[in-house]
């Protein structure tokens, strides 16, 4: 025992130089393990989680395309009906609101001087020919000269005239109605007396009721004559008719082009003057419908919506068909798609998503989830 502390203590450099060389060591290994778990950490930090998404699988249906416009309800015909003839206002057979036929009655004006006055054209009428017959008895036998008989034709065509005026005056006595329609607007009573020109009534023709709109340029040239329409009145009521006249000329300030819908109306039930939307119908189309929350812009300011594709997100740019109360009809996206109903605000194009699928796929004639963004 002495001998080995005797040699240790003859060798003490060494002994310090390998403990130094175990305390490094021991040092070193610590500052690694310390670092890797600082490695380690930080790339756990940089992991960014992918962002979950919701979508459902929804599948295209055909929609017609629509032009959709506002419009009103206008008569078919309208006529203000004048006095021809000046009299007094013997007899009323309509009121207003009144339904008449073509040739009915609306009003007669004491005529007994016209008939009076006709009585003695007619007089009249047989003393010129008589004259006239006369006249011509001595011009062949030389009695009479040309002037002579050329007045006496003459007078006779003038009493020929006056009484043609005369049975007019006494048929123009009576007003009648020019064509099937409602007294909308009565303007005399018993009593008045009418000059030439007088306003009687409006007569309006509501069969077939008309539907008058604008259409713009764009779509003008996609409509036709005889093309069906439907019209929504404000009262719910559905019209069915076709379009019967397309302007040739646009109106100045707007650029639009009037059209007119013919409705059959026999019954006179419907109103002019009501406002009502048209629907006309173009081409069919592969269409989904979905609500309008999905839908966003992208950084160029185009209007689409985002699917995924392979857990990638892409966004497709989208053309509204049309639009009802439960949502809008896109086309673009073909006949099936995997729409993001929930999450589509936290995505751009190209972004990696975790998908979560709804229960079920539905077609567009179903509702469109209603938790979209």
């Amino acid at each position: 025992m002495a001998f080995t502390i005797n040699k240790l203590r003859q060798q003490p450099a060494w002994i310090a130089l390998i403990i130094f060389i175990a305390l490094c060591l021991w040092v070193a290994s610590g500052m690694l393990k310390a670092q890797n778990e600082n490695d380690s950490s930080k790339r756990k930090s940089t992991e960014i989680p992918l962002v979950k998404v919701t979508v459902e699988h929804i599948t295209a249906d055909e929609v017609t395309r629509e032009i959709s416009l506002y419009g009103r309800t206008e008569p078919d015909r309208i006529a203000t009906l004048r006095s021809e003839v000046k009299g007094l206002v013997e007899e009323v057979y309509v009121q207003e609101g009144e339904r008449v036929s073509k040739g009915q009655k609306i009003i007669s004006l004491e005529k007994s001087d016209y008939v009076s006055r006709l009585k003695s054209a007619k007089a009249t009428l047989k003393l010129r020919e008589v004259e006239l017959k006369g006249a011509q008895s001595l011009k062949a036998q030389g009695y009479q000269s040309q002037s002579a008989l050329a007045q006496a034709t003459a007078n006779l065509e003038m009493a020929k005239a006056d009484m043609v005026s005369y049975q007019l005056a006494v048929f123009k006595s009576q007003i009648i109605a020019p064509f099937d329609g409602i007294i909308n607007q009565r303007f005399v009573e018993v009593g008045d007396f009418l000059k030439e020109g007088d306003n009687i009534a409006i007569l309006v023709d509501l069969d077939p009721l008309v539907i008058t709109a604008n259409v713009t340029e764009v779509n003008v040239q996609a409509l036709k004559t005889q093309q069906q329409a439907t019209g929504r009145m404000v009262s719910g009521d559905i019209l069915q008719g076709k379009i019967r006249y397309i302007s040739s000329i646009s109106e100045l300030g707007t650029n639009t082009f009037k059209i007119e819908v013919e409705v059959p109306n026999p019954n006179y039930t419907q109103m002019a003057g009501m406002s009502t939307e048209l629907a006309l119908p173009l081409e069919t189309t592969w269409a989904m419908r979905i609500s309008p929350a999905v839908m966003s812009l992208d950084e160029q300011g185009n209007l689409g919506v985002k699917i995924v594709v392979d857990e990638l997100v892409k966004f497709v740019p989208i053309d509204i068909v049309k639009s009802d109360s439960q949502g809008v009809w896109l086309s673009g996206m073909g006949q099936q798609a995997d729409i993001i109903i929930l999450g589509h605000g936290f995505v751009r194009d190209g972004d990696k998503v975790e998908v979560v699928r709804t229960d079920e796929g539905s077609s567009s004639s179903n509702n469109l989830s209603s938790k979209a963004n």
